[in-house]
């Protein structure tokens, strides 16, 4: 199955819950309760793990995101697709889309149902595209309403949790 090859392969950054990658992080401070798993699949980053081939993603040209996370508490599951970028979110927005596609077409052949909530989360250093709309667009069909986001965020605790971010700032009086 496909998650005993990510638990046991080179895929699993043991005890991590951050990553940095050419400057850009992404981390989560685990709260009680809760269960995270970083998986570094991208195999530039980690040329050990071999996710890209059980997937079948080895054709010349495919590019697959930075990481995956599980985020787990109570009956929650959520596998989150994280892709870290200096800029091009276009290239970012194919990356995770391509590797949920062939993550989920893999799961489908084993033949358990599993129950969990995809989402993609997309870090980017840059400055946010014109096109970001159509970006953001493309990350709804695939993962639905409120499970992507592209962010200049690097804590992805409320995302994973499903807090509406607050931007930092004055407060309003009431």
């Amino acid at each position: 199955m496909l998650f005993n090859k990510l638990l046991l392969s080179s895929c699993l950054l043991p005890g991590k819950t951050s990553y940095t990658e050419n400057g850009v992080e992404i981390n989560i401070k685990p709260s009680s309760g809760e269960t995270i798993l970083f998986f570094l699949i991208d195999n530039q980053s980690n040329p050990n793990c071999k996710l890209r081939q059980i997937l079948g993603l080895e054709q010349e040209g495919m590019k697959i995101c930075d990481l995956i996370v599980f985020y787990a508490k109570e009956s929650k599951r959520i596998i989150c697709f994280v892709e870290l970028k200096g800029g091009d979110v276009k290239t970012a927005t194919e990356q995770v889309i391509t590797t949920y596609t062939y993550f989920k077409k893999s799961l489908k052949q084993s033949e358990l149902s599993l129950n969990f909530i995809a989402k993609a989360y997309i870090k980017s250093n840059s400055s946010v595209p014109q096109e970001i709309d159509k970006y953001k667009q493309e990350l709804k069909q695939t993962f639905g309403e409120g499970n992507y986001d592209i962010s200049k965020n690097s804590d992805l605790g409320n995302f994973l949790r499903g807090v509406e971010y607050q931007p930092k700032g004055k407060s309003k009086k009431k």
